[in-house]
């Protein structure tokens, strides 16, 4: 079962087969309290998950992909320490000390997760709240499911997307609901991350320097293209796109 979680609602996909899978169930669960904080709108997902599987009982793994609303994001610049840990955590700490100075959580309450480090670029940092990787590997556990990976929906996209960007540069932007992620980068290394409002009646076109959209959508990118996906996905909610991506 591959699901995208989002605070406008979840996305989950049933699929069959190991390699060539079929998409076999596909469901848009809405969430009703969304004007809540990250965790009480985890819990609401979550909760009306619980209903529907009550009506779609299915077996298997879990595989979540994480939307923005609730990761955040760092880019530590290039020094030679960052290939120690208590440095990239001690730089990360103060860094978000500066950049989510409003923040109601604490630094703390986050499990880091760190991308690969090449000499002379910015590494990522990757901020995902130690009590919703809890909330989920609970409700897997409770359902009698095993959670296979939780991942940022960024990093799903990302490495299906390697294999043509490691040797280019470029923008790769992520539309998820109102926001949109721009991710620069240079040879397949990151080199700047930024979050952006987005409304997509008000923007008819994507700004011209993106050379990757994802989801593809009826947005104009000059000079750029679409991420293709297959037809079982192709023209549906986009949210479908972050739970089946990687996987046909």
């Amino acid at each position: 079962m591959l699901i995208y979680l989002s605070r406008g609602g979840l996305a989950v996909c049933v699929a069959k087969g190991r390699f060539r899978p079929v998409v076999r169930i596909k469901a848009i669960l809405p969430i009703a309290t969304r004007d809540c904080d990250d965790t009480d709108g985890a819990t609401a997902a979550l909760d009306a998950l619980t209903e529907w599987l009550k009506v779609h009982p299915v077996q298997g793994v879990i595989e979540w992909v994480i939307g923005i609303d609730y990761v955040r994001y760092l880019l530590l610049p290039w020094d030679e320490r960052l290939s120690s840990s208590p440095f990239c955590l001690a730089l990360a700490a103060a860094l978000f000390a500066q950049q989510f100075s409003g923040s109601d959580v604490s630094f703390s309450a986050y499990q880091l997760r760190f991308a690969r480090l090449a000499f002379g670029r910015p590494r990522l940092t990757v901020l995902i709240s130690s009590e919703l990787l809890s909330e989920l590997n609970e409700f897997a556990s409770r359902h009698r499911y095993r959670s296979r990976r939780i991942t940022p929906a960024l990093s799903v996209v990302w490495d299906s997307l390697f294999a043509r960007v490691k040797n280019g540069a470029g923008v790769l932007a992520l539309v998820e609901g109102q926001r949109l992620l721009r991710v620069s980068y240079d040879r397949g290394q990151f080199t700047s991350v930024s979050v952006q409002p987005f409304c997509e009646e008000q923007t008819p076109v994507i700004p011209s320097d993106i050379t990757y959209l994802f989801p593809p959508r009826n947005i104009a990118v000059p000079g750029g293209e679409n991420l293709p996906l297959q037809d079982p996905i192709s023209g549906d909610d986009a949210r479908f796109a972050y739970a089946l991506c990687g996987v046909l």
